[in-house]
């Protein structure tokens, strides 16, 4: 009897001991996600039917005018460095949009290390964590957000029907098998446990 319990025991700790090693490669791989991309958020000033659809606007006014300016980088330092030194002018130009549609509030643009919980986009999904964002906010920034990946450009106008045409290398490197989501949703409820 004593030699099953004792195999009982060894074989769990086996078992516990492989669980944790791949969840910390899967943490790992999860870390690397959230250090290759730049997530463009747009709160905006309020629920509101009009503040929400000039959200919706301005989005497609910034990706014409700054998407390629981003996707154009090398890498994600690159990315962010090219977004400060935009700042200044995508906040004066989209408060210049704001009031060019009679809203009496104007943007604030910044880049923000934000917490994201795991997101889905197209067949990416992004894990939960910190993340590093251009972040343009509308007014009180009280309302729902949009939010996208702008480098690797992957975000696109509403009026767009295409796909970015690195799509789908992107895509391909942080693609997700069809159980990602669940692993996605355990290792988010252990960051909570540890935070």
């Amino acid at each position: 009897m004593k030699n099953i319990f004792v195999t009982i025991v060894l074989i769990t700790g086996i078992i516990v001991s492989l669980a944790f090693a791949a969840f910390e490669t899967f943490a790992a791989d999860c870390g690397n996600v959230r250090g290759e991309v730049l997530r463009l958020h747009i709160p905006a000033n309020s629920d509101s039917e009009s503040d929400q659809a000039v959200k919706l606007e301005l989005r497609d006014f910034l990706l014409a005018e700054y998407g390629s300016e981003l996707s154009d980088c090398r890498d994600l330092s690159a990315a962010e460095e090219r977004a400060r030194e935009l700042l200044p002018e995508i906040e004066r130009r989209s408060t210049e949009f704001l009031r060019e549609r009679g809203f009496g509030y104007g943007a604030k643009a910044e880049l923000a290390d934000m917490y994201f919980t795991t997101r889905e986009y197209d067949r990416l999904i992004l894990p939960a964590g910190e993340y590093t964002a251009l972040r343009i906010t509308l007014g009180s920034g009280e309302g729902h957000n949009w939010w996208c990946v702008i480098f690797p450009q992957l975000c696109l106008p509403a009026v767009s029907e295409q796909t970015p045409d690195n799509a789908e290398n992107v895509l391909e490197a942080f693609g997700k098998p069809q159980k990602v989501t669940v692993k996605f949703a355990v290792y988010e409820w252990i960051q909570k446990l540890f935070s």
